[in-house]
Formats: C-alpha cells, structure tokens, sequence
C-alpha cells in the first residue's frame, strides 16, 4: 500500500509538472498542438466504437458541396444540444477535428471548452490534440483574429444537467459573449444541432434535481445520470453501465450560416439582441426541417425550448417554442 501511495504521489507530481509546463500554455495556444497523425490514432478507435454502437450520420458533405465549407471560409460555430455528456463532440467530431474536416485546412477550426476540462490528466491531452481550447475571452478572441473558426456550446453546463429525453431544450448566456466576439471579428455565426444527443440517456426528474443541486452549489456537470438498464451511474466512477443506449440516433446536422454585419469592435446590447434574434431563426429553421425525420414524434411535436439567461420573463416567452 505504501510504494502505491508512493507511485501515485509521483505520478500525481509529474502530471501537475506536465501541465504548468506544457498543457497550460497549449490549451491557450493558436496554433494545432502534436502531430496531426497522433491526434487521427487517438480518436479514431472511439469514431470506430461510436459508429458501430450508435446510428450516427451527418450532413458534412453536403455543406461541403453547398459552398459552407471551402478556402477562407471562417464561422463562429454554434452547436447545441449539450446533453448529458456531448457525445457526439467525444464520439464523432473530435475525429474530424483531428483530421481537419469539414474545414479542409490544417489548424483552421478549434473549440473552445470549459477550462476544467483541460486539466484532467489523459482527457486534457486528447482533446488538446483535437484542437481544443480555453473557452476564455481572450483565446477565443486570438483564434479568431488568426483567422480559425472556433466551435462553441453556449448552453454549458447548465444545458447539460437540465437535459431531458422528452424536450429539446437550449440555452443561451446572459451576456452573449459568442456573439459579441463574432461582431468584433466580423465573422458569422454557423449554427449546428444534434439529433438524438438528448436522447442518449434516459432522464429523468429527480435525477435533474440531483444534478441542479450540485451545479447551483458546486457548479459541477451531471455527476449522475441513468445508464444501461435505467440503473443510476456516475461519471466519477468510469464503467459499462455509463454507454450511450445502444443503437440509438446521432445525427449531426450543420445549418445555413448567420451573416452578423459589418464588423463592430463594441457593439450596443440592441445590435447584440437583434443578432440573436436572427440566429434563433436560422437554428429554428434548421431544427424544423428535420426534427420529424430525426427525433421521436412525440419529442418533435414539442418543438424546440430556447431559454436565453439575460431574457425578461415576457423575451422567454416570446422565444420560448419553434411552431411545430
């Protein structure tokens, strides 16, 4: 017991060196991190697993083919739903991330992640060669001003335990910082749903309240959810019973992208509001045209929540629902 105390005090030590080191600078960095081979092995074997345990598609080549994606193209992508714990970040678009697709170019799109996230040993380093990065203000800003497209999820962790199987539900922060940065650098906002990410895991409402109390006094994620067979789980402890329900649908769909204007180092909250207002309805569009295809009939007849933090209780209502 004593020399396993004492490898893992080591082991511990040299991580803690390894990341104010190394780890700490690249999760701020602009540029890829490793070679590109590596980050391809390293993802490819989940892409593998995820393709052969989930039914998962995507409509990448044809944006490709619409014209999205090409040589200098550069978006602010915004992606939703967080569920209960991104799958399809983990399972599918690391891979791509690594393989510089849809993009084309090699370091021309990042995602900016929960700072948390980049350090916890083996998870930082691989999403790190993923390309991805502090979700700062001031990383965000540099990747942009570089000319990279960066990925963002905008609901966070409050997304994430008020996931629910039976409602799409996403959310937008008070201050709508993704939006401001995307004015400043004159880039438009691409948005991005997943189908089926809510549907991954069986929720349910006691299990959400366990969840809230958590996130509103320690402001963690989901630290328990329903695996295999409904039976309670958490990620705290890594097992078999923490997998997606087997087969169940991921599908990846990008939308039309946002113009946001003429560029606007400071924009007033008003031009901010509206700009939101216009990206509600290109995500809305995208989430009609194929919730009745993708998502379980009774969850696409609910239609689509939006809750935007900064809102009025009359603005909620007002975004509340797409029309179903």
């Amino acid at each position: 017991m004593v020399l396993l105390a004492s490898i893992g005090f080591v082991a511990a030590g040299a991580w803690g060196l390894w990341y104010v080191l190394v780890l700490r600078h690249a999760a701020r960095r602009t540029t890829p991190w490793g070679p590109q081979w590596l980050a391809v092995a390293v993802t490819t074997p989940l892409y593998k697993f995820g393709c052969w345990w989930l039914t998962f598609s995507h409509n990448s080549e044809e944006a490709i083919k619409a014209g999205t994606w090409g040589p200098g193209k550069q978006y602010v992508v915004v992606w939703h739903p967080h569920g209960a714990f991104t799958i399809s970040a983990l399972y599918f678009l690391s891979h791509f991330f690594a393989q510089n697709y849809p993009s084309g170019v090699r370091g021309g799109a990042y995602v900016c992640v929960a700072p948390l996230l980049l350090r916890i040993p083996l998870l930082a380093e691989f999403l790190l060669l993923c390309h991805a990065r502090s979700a700062d203000h001031k990383t965000f800003s540099a990747l942009l001003a570089r000319g990279a497209t960066v990925a963002i999820q905008p609901g966070g962790l409050i997304e994430q335990v008020q996931t629910d199987y039976n409602q799409e539900r996403v959310f937008f922060p008070a201050r709508l910082g993704f939006i401001r940065l995307a004015m400043k650098h004159g880039v438009p906002l691409l948005p991005i749903y997943v189908f089926g990410e809510n549907q991954l895991y069986r929720t349910a409402n006691w299990v959400r309240r366990l969840n809230m109390f958590f996130y509103r006094y320690f402001k963690t994620g989901n630290l328990v959810v329903l695996g295999q067979g409904s039976l309670p789980s958490t990620p705290a402890i890594p097992n078999p019973l923490m997998l997606p329900i087997w087969k169940s649908g991921l599908h990846v769909r990008w939308g039309k992208p946002v113009d946001i204007g003429t560029q606007d180092e400071n924009p007033s909250d008003d031009k901010v509001h509206a700009t939101l207002e216009n990206y509600l309805t290109a995500l809305r569009t995208l989430f009609d045209s194929e919730k009745h295809k993708l998502l379980p009939k009774q969850v696409a007849a609910n239609g689509l929540e939006v809750v935007w933090l900064g809102a009025t209780n009359k603005e909620v209502a007002l975004n509340a629902e797409t029309q179903n």
